[in-house]
């Protein structure tokens, strides 16, 4: 299934027929789309259909079987991967370690203060090799204000919540500002109080008048923003159905999706 981008607006992913299969297994089995630049979309599916081996087929971190993937203008495959990679910002919850990640070697040292944290987005490095200049960690102040962790800018990481962990790695994710942003499964494992301040960060950076491209990728249809305007229903690493969120977040659509009843209402959603 291919929901065409406006022909008028440049792609910031245009995914054609993506297979993946390793051994007997396929993983990715056709999968199409294109979401133009500065679009909101979402890709909705249980867990296990594909959804990230979709996002790492779009980053070279799992090779096409088959099929042509281009993102930001560059075809994976036949462009220089670090410098993608720096053009796209990724969250999701394996960037969340515990008290110990400076000794287990998780994707950030928690020991760091949240500022450092966010600086180490600038050298895409787990801890602080070298010292950000004073440039740079203004910058990752602000962005940390921006997160609404104004008040936790000289904490340690390990002494936040695990939802301000979060927030403050949406941080770390902007501050090369990237034109692609993917959010993938980013309020799993979150209280209440977690998930609705990781979903407000979200929309204020929708509202931002230069803002990066965002897929969000979830399987809690109450998470997605109403500036979502693309939503892909993935199964058995398939998109089942795309369009407009009115005409494909419909029972009968996320009842095939899910592969169980599902009722839809549809109201007003409040944010902290």
């Amino acid at each position: 299934i291919d929901a065409p981008a406006d022909p008028n607006t440049p792609l910031a992913i245009d995914a054609r027929s993506l297979h993946i299969r390793r051994g007997d297994t396929t993983i990715l089995d056709g999968v199409s789309c294109q979401v133009a630049r500065g679009e909101a979309v979402a890709i909705l599916g249980p867990n296990g259909c594909g959804k990230t081996t979709f996002v790492r087929a779009l980053t070279g971190q799992m090779f096409l079987t088959s099929g042509r993937a281009t993102v930001l203008g560059e075809t994976i495959g036949e462009t220089d991967l670090w410098k993608l990679r720096r053009r796209i910002g990724i969250v999701n919850p394996t960037v969340d370690p515990g008290p110990d990640a400076h000794v287990t070697g998780a994707l950030v040292d928690a020991s760091l203060t949240t500022t450092d944290v966010v600086c180490t987005g600038y050298f895409a490095t787990v801890t602080l090799y070298q010292q950000p200049t004073d440039e740079q960690r203004d910058h990752a102040r602000n962005l940390l204000r921006q997160v609404g962790l104004g008040r936790r800018l000289d904490h340690t990481f390990e002494a936040l919540s695990t939802g301000e962990r979060r927030r403050a790695i949406i941080a770390r994710a902007l501050v090369h500002m990237p034109e692609l942003l993917i959010l993938d499964e980013p309020t799993s494992g979150l209280d209440v109080a977690g998930r609705e301040q990781v979903i407000a960060t979200v929309e204020s950076l929708l509202t931002l008048p230069q803002r990066p491209t965002v897929m969000m990728i979830t399987h809690h249809v109450e998470e997605l923003s109403p500036k979502t305007s693309q939503v892909f229903l993935m199964r058995d690493g398939r998109f089942i159905e795309a369009g407009s969120p009115r005409d494909v977040i419909t029972p009968e659509s996320l009842t095939r999706t899910f592969g169980c009843k599902v009722f839809v209402r549809r109201g007003a959603r409040p944010l902290l």
